[in-house]
């Protein structure tokens, strides 16, 4: 039998949290929720597909307590409506995860309108997201950014991707100095291929 105390690190709980996680209805952001609210955190996800929320929530509910909404952060203010909505849902949230990303290819094989779109998407609202984010926190808190391996295993075929989630990743570390004194947490999780539909 595993004792906890033989890690010699303390494991707070995480009960009676609340987390705002955007791309939380699918792959590795909707894991995060699950297995948040299976610890006890009140969760609060975004996708951009209804039936997508329909399941992660159905998922999330099984094990603890969730809501969200479907919307596109790409679409201007809707980081804001993000927020307002979890805010309406469950008043002041103390973690804020950033997940939510679409596929980038090879800069060569994207057309203009797909590069836009992706890196609003996957930088803009990364952003957008800390700032908002940072406002609601204050002075205490937790802001996770879930970047990617493809920062720095550099392959032709990601030239897109891997320069926005190297961009997310000078971002977070410069983000951490800033805000740590403030009180609030960032981290930064970057992933290798997993089995998620992205």
């Amino acid at each position: 039998m595993t004792n906890e105390a033989d890690a010699h690190t303390e494991s707070p709980s995480l009960a009676g949290r609340k987390a705002l996680i955007t791309g939380g209805t699918t792959g590795i952001g909707r894991a995060i929720a699950v297995l948040l609210a299976s610890e006890g955190v009140e969760t609060f996800i975004c996708g951009r597909t209804p039936e997508h929320l329909d399941d992660a929530l159905s998922r999330i509910n099984e094990v603890g307590t969730g809501g969200g909404i479907a919307l596109d952060l790409a679409e201007p203010n809707a980081v804001d409506s993000f927020f307002a909505a979890g805010k309406r849902y469950f008043g002041e949230a103390d973690i804020v995860i950033i997940n939510a990303a679409v596929p980038a290819s090879a800069l060569s094989e994207m057309t203009q309108d797909a590069l836009r779109y992706a890196i609003a998407t996957d930088f803009t609202a990364y952003l957008l997201t800390a700032h908002a984010g940072a406002s609601l926190l204050g002075d205490k808190g937790d802001i996770v950014l879930i970047g990617s391996m493809s920062a720095h295993v550099l392959g032709p075929g990601s030239t897109v991707y891997a320069g926005m989630k190297a961009g997310i990743a000078g971002f977070a570390e410069a983000l951490r100095k800033e805000l740590g004194p403030k009180g609030i947490k960032v981290s930064l999780v970057e992933p290798g291929k997993t089995g998620a539909d992205f």
